[in-house]
């Protein structure tokens, strides 16, 4: 019986450009939380301005109180600081 794929497969071969993961900063992320507490419209409207999937969005929206928390914990950081 044949092997169901063959070694050379469109997934495995090298010339199929891998998608890159972007990271994304607080502020980025702070900023699409406050957009949608403020009623803007639509999740694609903020993942058109950002430039990212509705998804994305939508997993950030979903984790939105731990992202505020980290951005508390940064600002009181850097109120803290002086130079």
């Amino acid at each position: 019986m044949p092997p169901k794929r063959s070694a050379t497969s469109p997934a495995m071969s090298p010339s199929v450009a891998k998608k890159k993961r972007k990271s994304l900063t607080l502020e980025v992320k702070l900023d699409i939380i406050h957009r949608h507490e403020k009623g803007e419209k639509t999740i694609n409207s903020i993942a058109c301005h950002h430039g990212l999937t509705p998804s994305t969005v939508f997993t950030i929206f979903k984790s939105a109180d731990s992202i505020k928390k980290a951005g508390e914990t940064i600002s009181s950081l850097q109120a803290k600081r002086t130079t």
